[in-house]
């Protein structure tokens, strides 16, 4: 429950450094950015799970959550701000390889 609590939380932090890198260095960068961010933090938060792509799927829900709700209520809003479900699939592609790669290094530890 707890890793549940801190991937919502690392899921709203995400929401307000995407949003800061965007407007600061260009879109572009806020994209790259966000990627890195969900990267790292499903990868501290699956390390030492040898299953973490098979296990770790709530994890990787909540860890997007922030961003899910956004993107739909955006869409909602703006239908033709379409590069929201993008920033969508750039960080659900990015918490799946960073379990992933978590899993990878837990398996080779054993």
């Amino acid at each position: 429950m707890a890793k549940k609590v801190i991937s919502v939380i690392l899921g709203v932090l995400s929401f307000f450094i995407m949003m800061f890198l965007g407007e600061e260095f260009g879109v572009a960068t806020g994209f790259i950015a966000t990627g890195i961010y969900y990267l790292i933090a499903q990868f501290f938060l699956s390390r030492g799970n040898a299953r973490a792509l098979f296990e770790d799927w709530s994890i990787i829900l909540f860890l997007n959550s922030t961003l899910i709700v956004i993107a739909v209520l955006i869409l909602l809003i703006e239908p033709d701000a379409k590069y929201t479900a993008f920033v969508v699939v750039i960080s659900i592609l990015s918490s799946v390889i960073g379990a992933w790669i978590a899993s990878m290094l837990a398996k080779k530890h054993e």
